[in-house]
């Protein structure tokens, strides 16, 4: 088979309705590109991979392809499947809680090719409401986890450079920018190598991110493309920190992987330290008869996790 202009993968975890109607949203550009459309259902436990199925035979001209992964890997292992499966100039990373805008394709494809060295692009990500979401980034460090943890704003404005979100209106040139769309040039993949699949969810992004920026290749976003983002719909992280619920163990293995990996176990103990001190300056509110941010549940405990845990779904299915 010869190499494709681009292949756009979609990954698929028991969220069949809205993987399709993400695929439905950008199909008409891939066809228009000469590109392919790559569906991965990452072992999911309902019907999603025959609905997936379904719907790419009642398009049997379209340039799709459904993978049915017999294992449940996490967010890197099922990309990696999709981009195994067959050679491409760029490869799009979708996620399948996302609707893709007119035009979106072209735009990143037009500056891939006009910046040699952009090596990861990705759109404006809009929130179901159409406001522009938070989508660029800077580095993670073990400082950035007490102005985090503080939740001040004397804080988020003495210590800039640590604060990992890079807000609307910052010129900053992100150190790594969102998966939830995301375009890599064929020869980052070859540099770098794929995604971690040591991650099973989280912190991967930015891992691969900084990694090719380690590389030399550039990450940005462009603002000719837009993709709306309805948020955390496969995972719900982000909603049970803001209700005080326990995060899933994977979180911690993965953020354990990543200081590990860019500032070593030394760096992991700093940046719990450097936590447990933002939460108690942000338990000084009370003072001021404020209550303190909320966080997730027992994550003074969980920060410390091994970054080997593998999560129990992780395992073939028949």
């Amino acid at each position: 088979m010869a190499r494709s202009p681009l292949n756009v993968i979609i990954l698929n975890y028991g969220t069949p309705d809205l993987a399709i109607a993400s695929a439905q949203s950008v199909l008409p550009q891939i066809e228009a590109i000469g590109g392919r459309l790559i569906l991965v259902d990452n072992a999911s436990p309902d019907k999603s991979a025959e609905l997936l199925g379904a719907w790419a035979a009642q398009r049997p001209t379209a340039p799709v392809e459904v993978i049915r992964s017999t294992v449940n890997g996490g967010f890197a292992a099922g990309n990696n499947l999709g981009i195994k499966a067959g050679e491409a100039d760029f490869y799009l990373l979708l996620n399948s809680d996302t609707l893709v805008e007119p035009g979106a394709l072209g735009a990143l494809l037009t500056a891939m090719k006009e910046r040699p060295k952009l090596g990861l692009a990705g759109p404006q990500i809009l929130d179901e409401s159409g406001a522009p979401a938070i989508s660029r980034f800077r580095k993670r460090t073990p400082f950035s986890e007490f102005v985090e943890a503080t939740g001040l704003d004397f804080f988020y404005h003495r210590y800039r450079e640590h604060v990992v979100p890079i807000f609307e209106g910052e010129a900053d040139a992100p150190d790594w920018i969102s998966f939830a769309c995301v375009m890599i040039r064929r020869e980052v993949i070859e540099e770098v190598g794929l995604l971690d699949e040591n991650y099973f969810m989280y912190f991967e992004d930015s891992a691969y991110g900084l990694n090719a920026a380690e590389h030399g290749w550039r990450n940005a976003r462009i603002e000719e493309a837009a993709v709306k983002h309805f948020e955390a719909k496969s995972s719900g992280v982000e909603d049970a920190a803001a209700a005080h619920k326990p995060l899933p163990r994977y979180y911690y293995a993965a953020r354990s992987r990543y200081f590990i990996e860019h500032y070593g176990r030394a760096g992991l103990i700093a940046a719990n330290l450097f936590w447990l001190l933002g939460r108690a300056v942000n338990y000084a509110r009370l003072l001021t008869l404020k209550p303190p941010k909320k966080t997730a549940r027992g994550r003074a405990l969980h920060i410390w996790a091994s970054p080997d845990f593998t999560p129990p779904d992780m395992v073939k299915k028949p």
